[in-house]
């Protein structure tokens, strides 16, 4: 993820999308916003539509009650509310299926109207006091879990003897249809329009468990049911005892309440023209945004790959042939910014101050090699001058002892000017190849000690091919030297014949193992022909200083023969500059 924003297409790309990050966001909250009112204005409709309604029934249920209070202040016998009552039907255009008056027990004792049941009323249907007004509605199954169809009104009253005396207690009911149909409203009604042909809006009366419904408006060309996934939405509303809910609709949006005597009414409605075209054009925005955002993004793209990418490549390409020992060139062109052409620019001349100072060095490097190898070269030789001096004046001592230091001294120089051989003429003059090395120290020990060919001692060489910085290459042929000296003298007296080991490896990364073993007679015998000589000590002590220059750890084991175990930390040899 890091590397792919480190583009810088995809920069330029976030740099954009940062840009037009807080007008893309202005534009589309307050599109949103639109959006979401345009969703929210079915809902709305609706819900006007159920206080319409529940408004309308109201106002009839207040003038029923008004009418049926009016008259029952009257004090008239039943002949006079019975003209009465034909009289308020009358002026009401037979707006009301019934109105009758009933006695204190509930039976009707007149009535008029279209309507001819002359049901009792119950304990739920009489007021309580004088002047209240009961409302309660009449299921089409009469059980009470039927469609609701008509209101009835009751309020408490006194009937009179004829004479202007009250003389008992009854009930004024008035029975008011539900459905709103052209044959029910009365002249100058509010109500047609809220009930219009072919309107947006349907309304249903809902049984009380919303198991059925029943359109408010019989002749308005309204569905008689609605949808079966609206009525299962209304059916849970319901069983959770909610008086009001609103929902949305796939194309439109739905209301449910109570309404004036506690009926469900459900009132739904879908999108206008308006409403849909509000819809669709917040679609079609939605969308050429995004595409016009995206087209923006790939032309940004494209743009940064022709007039930056590209010659940065160009300049990335030429650079790298240029390292790799070819030519830099970089033409500059119309299609490259300014400040890429500056940089193509300062890259040629810092290429070709560069190349020249190069050759400088190129040539001061060949120079630094020649006189390190003449020097070595010229060690070397004055080595062996050394070690042939020594070896002269050693011809001319006659004290035995005296003769072998001499000895050993010669083969110490030696030794050396071996190594500075190696250090010229195999060409690693910062690094030695020990492998070959020990094996030729080794060689060349038993060849100045005088030690025939006749395979008497047989030197076993495990060394791994491994470099050596001349620092810790010098005390390891010193202790290689001194302990191969006093193996081949010391370790196998009277021509008895043996085996010499000297090994070299890497025991990890950072730390290398040398050890020199023999299964010779072991140092207290030798000390013991010796007869004691404490002289020879010396390169027992020289072992251990070189031990501790290299700083290493030392161990020395004298079981079947004698054994050196010298554990050190490598010094790292540096690079060749070519592998930089």
């Amino acid at each position: 993820m890091g590397r792919m924003f480190d583009a810088v297409r995809v920069r330029m790309m976030a740099i954009i999308l940062f840009a037009a990050m807080p007008i893309a966001l202005i534009g589309g909250v307050q599109a949103w916003r639109n959006y979401h009112k345009t969703l929210a204005a079915p809902g709305y409709r609706t819900d006007l539509t159920l206080e319409r309604v529940n408004l309308e029934i109201r106002h009839e249920v207040d003038d029923l009650g008004g009418m049926l209070r009016v008259v029952g202040h009257m004090a008239l016998d039943d002949d006079g509310i019975r003209h009465m009552l034909e009289l308020a039907q009358s002026l009401t255009g037979h707006h009301y299926e019934q109105i009758a008056l009933v006695d204190a027990l509930g039976n009707v004792v007149t009535q008029v109207g279209r309507s001819t049941n002359e049901k009792r009323l119950v304990l739920d249907d009489m007021p309580r006091f004088q002047g209240d007004v009961r409302v309660s509605y009449i299921t089409a199954d009469g059980q009470g879990q039927g469609i609701p169809t008509a209101f009835r009104v009751t309020v408490a009253t006194m009937i009179g003897d004829g004479s202007g005396h009250l003389a008992r207690n009854g009930f004024l009911t008035g029975i008011m249809p539900l459905s709103w149909q052209d044959r029910t409203m009365r002249p100058g009604d509010s109500r047609p329009e809220i009930v219009q042909r072919d309107s947006p809006v349907a309304i249903w009366i809902m049984s009380p468990n919303g198991s059925a419904a029943a359109p408010l408006c019989g002749d308005c060309g309204w569905p008689a049911m609605p949808s079966p996934m609206l009525m299962e939405r209304v059916r849970r509303i319901m069983h959770f005892g909610r008086d009001h809910a609103r929902g949305t609709l796939p194309d439109g949006a739905f209301s449910l309440g109570r309404v004036e005597g506690g009926v469900f009414v459900l009132a739904a409605t879908r999108r206008n023209a308006n409403e849909r075209h509000a819809v669709l054009m917040f679609a079609i925005a939605l969308v050429t945004s995004g595409l016009l955002l995206l087209t923006g993004l790939l032309g940004a793209s494209k743009s940064a790959d022709v007039l930056i990418v590209s010659p940065l490549r160009k300049l990335t390409a030429s650079v790298n042939l240029w390292q790799l020992g070819g030519v830099y060139d970089v033409r500059s062109n119309w299609a490259m910014p300014f400040e890429v052409r500056q940089l193509a620019h300062a890259f040629s001349k810092a290429t070709r101050r560069l190349a020249r100072h190069e050759r400088r060095l190129e040539r001061a490097a060949v120079r630094q090699e020649l006189l390190l190898k003449e020097m070595h070269h010229r060690v070397k030789n004055n080595l062996q001058i050394v070690a042939s001096l020594l070896n002269l004046q050693a011809d001319r001592i006659t004290q035995p002892a005296a003769r072998e230091e001499f000895a050993q001294a010669r083969d110490r120089v030696r030794a050396l000017a071996t190594l500075h051989r190696y250090l010229y003429a195999e060409g690693g003059l910062y690094n030695l190849n020990m492998q070959s090395f020990v094996r030729e120290l080794c060689g060349q020990i038993m060849h100045a000690i005088g030690e025939p060919d006749d395979g008497r001692i047989t030197l076993d060489i495990q060394v791994e091919d491994l470099l050596m910085v001349p620092d810790q290459a010098v005390p390891l042929a010193l202790i290689v030297t001194e302990a191969v000296s006093n193996t081949i003298k010391y370790a196998f007296p009277d021509h008895a014949r043996g085996t010499l080991e000297v090994g070299l490896r890497q025991v990890d990364r950072m730390r290398a193992c040398l050890w020199i073993a023999d299964d010779g007679v072991g140092m207290a015998a030798g000390r013991v022909r010796r007869g004691g000589d404490e002289r020879s000590g010396i390169g027992l002590q020289l072992i251990r200083g070189f031990a501790r220059q290299l700083g290493g750890e030392l161990q020395m084991f004298e079981e079947n023969g004698t054994r050196y175990v010298l554990v050190f930390v490598i010094q790292q040899p540096e690079p060749d500059q070519d592998d930089i």
